[in-house]
C-alpha cells in the first residue's frame, strides 16, 4: 500500500489540514468546492493534500468558498 502524499512544506501542510477540516465541516464535496472556487476537482484535491504551494489568490478563493474570512483561514499558520 503506498504512503499518503506528504505536503510540500509544513506551512502548506497546515493550510491543507485547515482546508480539509473546513470542507468536511461544511459537508462540501471536492466537486462542490471546485465549482465554488473556479478550480478543477483535481486542483482542489492537490491543495487539500498539500501537494501544491499554490498562490495567495487560490488560497483566498478557497477560504471564501468555505465561508471563512481569509485572516481566520491563515491562522492555521500561527
Amino acid at each position: 500500500m503506498p504512503l499518503p502524499p506528504q505536503p510540500v512544506d509544513p506551512e502548506i501542510g497546515r493550510l491543507a489540514e485547515r482546508m480539509r477540516e473546513l470542507r468536511a465541516a461544511s459537508g462540501l464535496t471536492y466537486e462542490e468546492l471546485a465549482e465554488r472556487t473556479g478550480m478543477s476537482r483535481r486542483g482542489v484535491i492537490s491543495y487539500e493534500q498539500g501537494q501544491t504551494n499554490g498562490t495567495m489568490r487560490h488560497w483566498y478563493r478557497i477560504a471564501r468558498a468555505l465561508d471563512v474570512p481569509f485572516s481566520e483561514f491563515v491562522r492555521a499558520l500561527d
